[in-house]
């Protein structure tokens, strides 16, 4: 089927699917004004979707031009946060068809997560950075035909296995690749944003490959003694601390104009200070949306209270959670009763 059979046959769907007449309404409680500056990720129901490169099964019950009806009924909210890989076509009728889906439910996108792997900013090879230049080009322009209001960057993870991140040394090439991307945004009206990566996260919602078999025959054979000659193995640089991961964050966000999507599970604060210390350093720089986690070094509430009264915070907070609904509500519970 082609996309733009696939497209009349969703439209043909749909006109004998009983239509909605009203919205849900609010959760008691809730005040309309809080609803309002909450945003939910479609990866927190990865699960449940039926989506590109997940194997169907029977949990797998929601299409994704369903998303923005399913979490305003379920939750009252209505912005929604995609992921670049659940999206099935790249094709401007494809997106046109999402928005006017997410239009139905009286939602709207609030940002695309890109996800290019090894294709990003900190690559230290000149034509990955070019490719992560013009794949995030084109999905400003996705952007712009969604409705979005930004896309966020996957700038390279810190921590793990040969990771691929910023750094000190790398910033030379790193801020003028990110400000390519930045003015290319500027000037089809989508903010380009950055996340805190700082305890590692490489791809959201993907799993590392699996590492390739070492090389020799198969069998019974001994493998070969290291030359005496060989030198030693460098060591493994470790990681930055957090802090400083934050740091050189916001030095690579003022250089190159893009702006502060904090994640507070992503970035690895020890404590509640510790994250307090992050929400401040890259406060000035917010895109004024942040993904929003709970975790058992410190208490969201207390987090969220600062934001709002120490900082002056008034943008969204986006839901982020492995868990499904249940994940999602634990965390929807909390800025429901804080903000």
């Amino acid at each position: 089927m082609n996309r733009r059979e696939f497209l009349i046959s969703t439209a043909a769907a749909a006109a004998v699917t009983p239509v909605r007449t009203g919205w849900a309404q609010p959760p008691k409680g809730a005040k309309p004004s809080t609803l309002d500056r909450i945003a939910i990720m479609t990866l927190n129901f990865d699960r449940i979707l039926k989506v590109p490169d997940r194997q169907p099964g029977p949990e797998r019950t929601l299409e994704l031009f369903d998303i923005g009806q399913m979490i305003a009924d379920t939750y009252g909210v209505h912005r929604v946060e995609f992921q670049h890989y659940h999206l099935a076509s790249t094709e401007p009728s494809y997106f046109k068809e999402m928005r006017a889906r997410l239009e139905k439910s009286k939602s709207r996108a609030t940002q695309i997560n890109l996800e290019f792997s090894g294709l990003n900013i900190s690559a230290p090879q000149q034509r990955d950075r070019l490719l992560a230049i013009d794949l995030t080009k084109a999905w400003i322009d996705h952007a712009a035909l969604l409705g979005a209001e930004k896309v966020m960057i996957n700038q390279g993870a810190q921590g793990g296995q040969n990771p691929v991140m910023p750094t000190h040394e790398n910033k030379v090439y790193s801020i003028p690749t990110l400000k390519t991307m930045v003015d290319y945004g500027k000037s089809k009206g989508i903010i380009v944003s950055v996340e805190t990566r700082g305890g590692g996260g490489g791809n959201r919602g993907r799993g590392a490959g699996a590492a390739g078999a070492a090389p020799g025959a198969a069998g019974a054979a001994q493998p070969a003694a290291p030359p005496p000659t060989a030198p030693p193995a460098a060591p493994a640089t470790p990681p930055m601390p957090s802090p400083e991961v934050w740091a050189l964050l916001a030095e690579i966000l003022k250089a190159s104009g893009a702006r502060s999507n904090v994640d507070v599970g992503g970035a690895a604060a020890a404590n509640q200070e510790e994250l307090h210390q992050c929400l401040k350093m890259l406060f000035p720089y917010t895109a004024n949306t942040m993904h929003t986690r709970v975790n058992t070094r410190w208490d969201l509430a207390t987090a969220i209270r600062y934001l709002e009264k120490d900082l002056g915070y008034k943008g969204l907070y986006t839901i982020e959670s492995s868990g499904g609904h249940e994940g999602t509500k634990e965390i929807y519970d909390v800025v429901v009763a804080t903000v």
